[in-house]
C-alpha cells in the first residue's frame, strides 16, 4: 500500500520557528513544506475559492510527485447543503492550474446532513462532477454509517472518509480502492498554540494504523490537522513512526525531525 501522510493546509503562524524557519519568508511556506511532505489537504478552499493565479503558484512551488486534495467550498457542503449553484464551477475552474497534482476532492458534510437528504443531490453532484479527480465523502451524521449506504458509494465509486472526529462512530469501510483518513481535533487548542505538541493521541494513531494494516488497498491518504494534537506536522511525523516509517527532518536542521516537538 502507498500510504501518503500529510497535513490539512501548511500556513499556519503557529509553524514559524518550529517547523518553518524564521527567516523563511511566507511566500515559500508551501516550497518549504512540499520538500518535507508529499502531500496536503487545503483547507482553504472549505471558506473561499482560491483564483487561478494562486493555484498556478501552488502547481509551480510543488515537486512533480506532490499531491494536493481539496475540501469543497463550505457555501455548497454546509451553507447550501449539497446545492451547488454557481459555486462548484467556480471551484472546478479555480483548481484547473494545478492539473495532475490535484488527486481527491472532499466533500465534507455537516453532522445534520443525512444520507436521506443529501441523496439526490450529492448524485446530481457527481453526474457533474469530471473524472479526472477522485472523490471522497465525509459524512457525521450516523446515517452514513450503514450497509445501504457503503453498497451505494461503491456503486458510484466513492470513497466514504475514515475519520477521528470527536462524536463520530466511524466504522471504516472500504467503499474505493483507495483509503481517506482524517485525524481531526476538537478545537480545545487554540490557533496561537499550533507550534508543539500538546496531546497525546497515540492510543487514536494505533487504532487507525491497524485499520490500514488490515485493509488491502493500492494508496491510503491521511492529513491530520493542527486542532489533532497542537502540531499537525509533529503529527504527521508520529503516525510514519508508529507506522514504521522513517522520520521526516527539517530541511534547515535546527532541530534533528518533527518529533522533537
Amino acid at each position: 500500500m502507498d500510504i501518503r501522510i500529510g497535513c490539512t493546509g501548511w500556513s499556519y503562524g503557529g509553524w514559524i520557528g518550529t517547523f518553518y524557519p524564521n527567516t523563511l519568508d511566507q511566500k515559500d511556506h508551501l516550497k518549504h513544506y512540499s520538500s518535507i511532505f508529499d502531500v496536503t489537504e487545503v483547507n482553504s478552499t472549505f471558506y473561499r475559492i482560491p483564483s487561478q493565479s494562486m493555484t498556478q503558484r501552488w502547481y509551480q512551488e510543488t515537486p512533480d510527485n506532490f499531491i494536493f486534495t481539496a475540501k469543497l467550498p463550505k457555501i455548497i457542503t454546509h451553507d447550501n447543503r449539497l446545492k451547488p449553484g454557481p459555486y462548484l464551477d467556480q471551484f472546478l475552474q479555480a483548481i484547473k492550474p494545478l492539473g495532475s497534482k490535484m488527486k481527491i476532492l472532499v466533500i465534507q458534510l455537516p453532522p445534520s446532513l443525512s444520507f436521506n437528504e443529501a441523496k439526490d443531490k450529492l448524485e446530481k453532484m457527481l453526474n457533474h462532477l469530471p473524472q479526472s479527480y477522485q472523490y471522497a465523502i465525509e459524512g457525521r451524521h450516523e446515517s452514513w454509517f450503514t450497509e445501504e449506504v457503503f453498497e451505494y458509494l461503491r456503486e458510484k465509486n466513492v470513497c466514504l472518509v475514515w475519520n477521528e472526529v470527536d462524536g463520530v462512530d466511524n466504522p471504516a469501510p472500504v467503499t474505493t480502492d483507495f483509503v481517506y483518513l482524517r485525524l481531526i481535533g476538537d478545537r480545545s487548542i487554540p490557533e496561537k498554540q499550533f507550534g508543539k505538541i500538546q496531546k497525546d493521541r497515540t492510543k487514536e494513531m494505533k487504532k487507525w494504523i491497524d485499520k490500514l494494516k488490515s485493509t488491502s488497498v493500492p494508496l491510503a491518504m491521511v492529513n491530520l490537522n493542527n486542532h489533532f494534537q497542537g502540531f499537525a506536522p509533529g503529527s504527521a511525523n508520529q503516525f510514519r513512526h508508529l507506522l514504521g516509517h522513517d522520520e521526516l527532518s527539517f530541511a534547515d536542521k535546527k532541530q534533528k525531525t518533527l518529533g522533537d516537538f
